[in-house]
C-alpha cells in the first residue's frame, strides 16, 4: 500500500474497530448497561436502538437505509479517489466518514438498527440524542473537511 494511502486505511481501521467493540461491549451486558451515570447532570451510557436515520426520523426502512448507507460509502469511496492524497488531514478527514457509515452499516445490516449510546445532556433541562461513536467519527470527519477547507483557502488566498 502506498504510503499516501495509509493514513486514510488505518484511519478506516481504527475507527469500525472502535465502534463496533464500543457496540458490542455496551449491548453484551444488558443488565449492566441500562443507565450508567458517567458525569451526573452530563454524560450517561444507557442503551439505545434507533431503526430510523438522524434523532430517529423514518423509523421501520431499514432496507431503504442499507441502500442510502451504500451509496454514501461509495460517493465518500469516489470522493476519496479523486481527492489529492498528499492531504494528510483530507485522508483522515475522509477515513473518519468512512469509518462511521461503515460502523453504522454494520448495525443495520446484522441488528435492523442503529445501537446508540453516548447519552450527553445539561441537567434535565437540555438533552441531545443519544448517539455512538461512528456517529461521533462522521461529526469529527466533517469537522475536520471543514476546518482544513477554510485554512487551506485562507493559505491560498494569502498567496502561501
Amino acid at each position: 500500500m502506498k504510503k499516501k494511502t495509509t493514513s486514510f486505511a488505518t484511519t478506516i481501521v481504527s475507527g469500525v474497530f472502535a465502534d463496533i467493540v464500543s457496540k458490542w461491549y455496551v449491548f453484551s451486558q444488558p443488565d449492566r448497561f441500562k443507565k450508567i451515570s458517567i458525569i451526573p447532570g452530563f454524560l450517561n451510557i444507557i442503551q439505545s436502538e434507533n431503526e430510523g436515520i438522524v434523532f430517529g426520523m423514518f423509523p421501520g426502512k431499514a432496507n431503504i437505509f442499507i441502500l442510502l448507507s451504500l451509496l454514501a460509502i461509495a460517493a465518500i469511496l469516489f470522493i476519496y479517489i479523486k481527492s489529492d492524497k498528499n492531504i494528510f488531514s483530507s485522508n483522515v478527514a475522509l477515513g473518519l466518514i468512512l469509518a462511521g457509515a461503515i460502523g453504522n452499516l454494520w448495525d443495520r445490516i446484522w441488528f435492523k438498527c442503529v445501537r446508540d449510546f453516548i447519552d450527553l445532556h445539561l441537567g434535565e433541562k437540555y438533552h441531545w440524542p443519544t448517539f455512538n461513536v461512528a456517529d461521533s467519527l462522521i461529526c469529527v470527519g466533517i469537522s475536520l473537511m471543514v476546518f482544513t477547507s477554510f485554512s487551506s483557502s485562507k493559505h491560498k488566498k494569502s498567496g502561501q
